[in-house]
């Protein structure tokens, strides 16, 4: 994930535009062999949006685009090995309407989650919660 994420900031963008197709292929690859009951090593995370480095609220990342930057990786890419089958076949193929629910769905649970958080506890979420929405918003108008 280090090399994706220093290839997407890389000033040649040809370059950079290279080393992802390459690394795509390879997640690619890591995946199929997932997918059929190979043992392989995982990303360690708690989801793709995790590895991805995709974040909001006060330790996360302000800056929009560069979040809609990796909603839109997170769309693209195939999912890197991050947890197992299922978790992984949930997430459909890249570019895929079904890629698109889950990222969808996801979001939504994660607003849902904390909105539903008493008010005490939910005020020091409500940058995330506006972060999320903002990006949710995003998805469902631009990516239609």
């Amino acid at each position: 994930m280090t090399l994706f994420h220093n290839a997407r900031n890389h000033a040649d963008r040809v370059r950079a535009n290279k080393i992802k197709q390459e690394i795509y292929a390879i997640w690619e690859a890591r995946n199929k062999q997932l997918c059929s009951g190979s043992t392989i090593s995982i990303v360690f995370s708690d989801g793709v949006l995790k590895a991805f480095r995709y974040g909001v609220g006060d330790s996360g990342i302000s800056n929009e685009t560069e979040r809609r930057q990796i909603l839109d990786h997170v769309l693209e890419a195939p999912i890197p090995p991050v947890k197992d089958k299922s978790y992984t076949l949930e997430w459909g193929k890249p570019r895929s309407l079904k890629r698109k629910e889950k990222l969808i769905r996801t979001l939504r649970g994660l607003i849902a989650a904390k909105e539903r958080m008493t008010s005490y506890h939910r005020s020091s979420f409500n940058r995330a919660i506006h972060q999320w929405k903002d990006d949710l918003r995003y998805l469902t108008a631009n990516l239609a």
